[in-house]
């Protein structure tokens, strides 16, 4: 504990570890999430447009690589 007649030390100034440049932060998160976004949209597109490539060719009504199999959709039952 200081008391008035000492005279305070000068310590060095470390840099704060736990400082954000926010504007940076944000701006990087934000592409990110546009870049994530336009890649699922993109992702979503070119399966459809492979199913419907695939639909023309075949007699079937749907694309069966499109449907996801699950245990309760598969032929005996399988279900919970």
């Amino acid at each position: 504990m200081a008391t008035p007649t000492q005279a305070p030390t000068n310590v060095p100034q470390e840099p704060d570890p736990f400082y954000y440049d926010y504007d940076t932060v944000q701006t990087v998160g934000m592409t990110l999430a546009t870049i994530m976004f336009l890649l699922g949209i993109l992702i979503i597109i070119s399966k459809k447009v492979k199913c419907r490539k695939e639909d023309s060719r075949s007699e079937s009504p749907t694309c069966k690589s499109c449907k996801s199999e699950l245990p309760s959709s598969a032929p005996g039952g399988g279900g919970v």
